[in-house]
């Protein structure tokens, strides 16, 4: 990490703003100056916004060239992003193993926009995210959406293109208008039911990329965008931030080093026999494990609370009355439509979850922009503690010969013998938790494959919509998986769905 001269700020005023607003501009300044030092699902069948992408190259700057150049301090301080995902400390929200999130808290000042100035990284998937207080997302910009700067390319935009050219986006304060303007999002409403609230000072933006190429670090081999508080004219700057590697939190800019926390979890071998035995004898839990899409946090917990008790019909009424009114939650991602199961270990020691495997960007034989999604991913969480403990990406997951997935989830010392690549099988450790949540990604999907999450409406079943792309259940026990022998997944599925139906 790089040392130089302190970044100066510039102007901190201008001359036309009233007093009062100057007032104000000097507590948000302050706010942010401490930020930045101390660190402080929707479903759309239009995933990227307005549906149409702008076009691989636009004016403004040099394409492969001059990028905004900041100091850099250490620890990360005075870094515009506050905090960055950790699979130790900052594993929540259901995050994916293959993302990496960053969040800064912009203050929304009166006449201000936050600008964003990148470089395309080297990924698969890159976006911006604003959210309201109950975090769910409001605006969001996907890469192939942000139009280069003079003479760049968007390499999300047009095959083959290297990755590096610059781009500058922004952060407006107020609602996104009929027609968005090139390269920008909005904060939104923050909208309660049948109330709209104003937003609080800080408006938590998240910068996301998923699989960087190999050998790169999560950055994608560009460092991470600056961030820049200036006048909407664009002729003041008025917070300046500087460069960062990693900012403050968790990990102090990256001096301090994984813990090794979710290997300790994973290390734990839950003793499954009580558990399994009370499924005669405590009437708990839905054997269904039904599939849901995530519409929302209060229909999340309202279905894992119904599903816990026994009582599925609960979850059908908030599902039918949409309670909560939708819109995500947990910092979901706008481009992103999920689907969850949650199962529970006194119904058995192994569960399984299959669906035939839609294709995604990179996958041998299938051209650039034919794929029907960027990426999809299934993962398995705790529900209470929101953490991840392991997931399988698109290209990580075997598929067999029929073109299904079908991942098996237990601890280790309950994997089947037979649960093996060869026999189409995807294994992921449970983790010492009582329930299991399984999460399945569905990323930008292509507008003629209806077969995805984005297109299931509220209220109606899942299979009815999704087909063989449609996520299906099972609950197992090793005996069982086992007695099937080195057959292929669909037989070894099949052979735990007879024990998963035989459930009460």
């Amino acid at each position: 990490m790089s040392m130089h001269h302190p970044v100066r700020a510039r102007n901190f005023a201008r001359a036309a703003l009233s007093h009062s607003t100057r007032a104000m501009l000097g507590i948000g300044l302050l706010c942010a100056a401490l930020l930045s030092a101390c660190g402080g699902g929707s479903t759309q069948s239009d995933p990227v916004g307005d549906g149409s992408a702008p076009p691989p190259t636009g004016e403004g700057g040099t394409g492969g060239g001059a990028p905004v150049e900041r100091d850099q301090y250490p620890f990360g301080l005075a870094c515009g992003w506050e905090v960055a995902s950790n699979i130790d400390t900052m594993n929540i929200f259901y995050p994916d193993d293959s993302a990496t999130y960053w969040v800064a808290l912009v203050p929304m000042l009166p006449g201000a926009r936050l600008r964003i100035d990148g470089r395309y990284p080297d990924v698969r998937y890159f976006s911006y995210n604003s959210y309201d207080p109950l975090l769910r997302p409001s605006d969001a910009l996907a890469d192939l959406e942000l139009v280069p700067r003079a003479n760049g390319v968007n390499p999300f935009a047009v095959e083959g293109a290297p990755p590096g050219d610059t781009y500058r986006a922004y952060l407006h304060f107020e609602n996104r208008p009929e027609q968005r303007a090139p390269n920008t999002l909005y904060a939104g409403d923050f909208s309660t039911g049948q109330l709209t609230l104003p937003h609080p000072v800080l408006l938590p933006l998240m910068y996301r990329t998923y699989v960087p190429a190999d050998g790169l670090g999560p950055d994608g081999g560009v460092g991470l965008p600056i961030l820049t508080l200036e006048t909407m004219d664009g002729e003041t700057e008025l917070l300046p931030t500087a460069d960062c590697v990693e900012p403050l939190l968790p990990t102090l800019g990256g001096a301090v080093t994984e813990l090794g926390l979710n290997d300790l979890l994973l290390g734990i071998n839950v003793y499954d026999d009580p558990l399994l035995l009370a499924n005669s004898i405590v009437p708990l839990s839905d054997a269904d494990a039904e599939t849901h899409v995530f519409r929302g946090i209060p229909e999340f917990y309202v279905n894992f609370i119904a599903e816990l008790l026994g009582l599925p019909f609960l979850g059908d009424a908030v599902e039918n009355a949409a309670i909560g009114g939708g819109g995500g939650g947990f910092m979901s991602n706008i481009h992103n439509a999920y689907t969850y199961n949650i199962y529970y270990r006194h119904k058995g020691n192994v569960i399984l979850f299959r669906a035939k495997a839609p294709t995604f960007r990179g996958q041998p034989g299938v051209p650039f922009g034919t794929e029907q999604l960027r990426y999809w991913s299934i993962c398995q969480n705790d529900v209470v503690t929101q953490r991840y403990t392991d997931c399988s990406r698109d290209e990580n997951t075997v598929l067999d010969e029929e073109g299904y997935f079908t991942v098996v989830v237990s601890d280790a010392e309950d994997r089947p013998a037979n649960a093996t690549t060869a026999n189409g099988i995807t294994w992921l450790p449970w983790g010492p938790y009582i329930d299991a949540a399984i999460a399945y990604r569905h990323m930008l999907p292509a507008p003629d494959y209806v077969e995805t999450t984005s297109y299931v409406p509220r209220g109606t079943p899942v299979d009815d919509i999704m087909g063989e792309y449609a996520p299906q259940p099972s609950y197992c026990t090793r005996e069982v998986f086992e007695s099937a022998g080195d057959a292929p997944a669909s037989v070894l599925f099949s052979t735990c769905r007879a024990y998963h139906d035989a459930l009460e």
